[in-house]
């Protein structure tokens, strides 16, 4: 089983796409998913990190852990923290292609203008941000140059892609 987590609209043909509203919603913010341990071989995390604080990410980080097959594979995609300080520091937010939240009162998205709570962005990721809590729970954490076949084109010019990598024994 591959899963999706917070598909949203972007539904990968092959993959068990998961979100909190649809046809068989998952509130993923409510530890103990319905997913049997190690019982999936990829998961797509595109975008959903970020919609949690840091505790509750962790929680999330431990609930894929659980869910992976030995040697599995857990694929990210977080806005990177990285490219607005930089484009702010320049003061060029062309490097962002048209990404409307840039105020650092509400970093990368998700102010009182939006209206659905859930959508809103509550922690902010950089490499090392994510690499920490990774590193203490898989056996290899490793960055993306950019894109996979499975990863929404529409976010990559603010992406960080990141794959952590289950211990082939189960164990970290």
């Amino acid at each position: 089983m591959k899963l999706n987590l917070g598909a949203g609209e972007w539904v990968l043909e092959g993959w068990k796409n998961i979100d909190i509203t649809g046809e068989n919603p998952v509130d993923l913010s409510i530890p103990p998913w319905p997913f049997k341990d190690a019982s999936a071989s990829e998961i797509l995390a595109s975008h959903v990190l970020e919609h949690f604080d840091h505790y509750q990410a962790v929680i999330f980080l431990d609930e894929c852990k659980r869910i992976l097959k030995p040697g599995g594979t857990l694929h990210i995609a977080v806005p990177d923290m990285d490219k607005f300080i930089d484009c702010l520091n320049a003061g060029n937010w062309t490097l962002l292609a048209g990404y409307q939240w840039r105020d650092l009162n509400h970093f990368m998205g998700g102010d009182g203008s939006e209206p659905r709570p859930e959508m809103r962005h509550k922690y902010m990721w950089c490499w090392g941000s994510l690499y920490y809590p990774l590193s203490h729970k898989f056996a290899e954490v490793n960055l993306r140059d950019g894109p996979a076949a499975f990863d929404n084109p529409k976010y990559a010019p603010i992406s960080l892609y990141v794959d952590a990598v289950k211990s082939s024994q189960g164990e970290e």
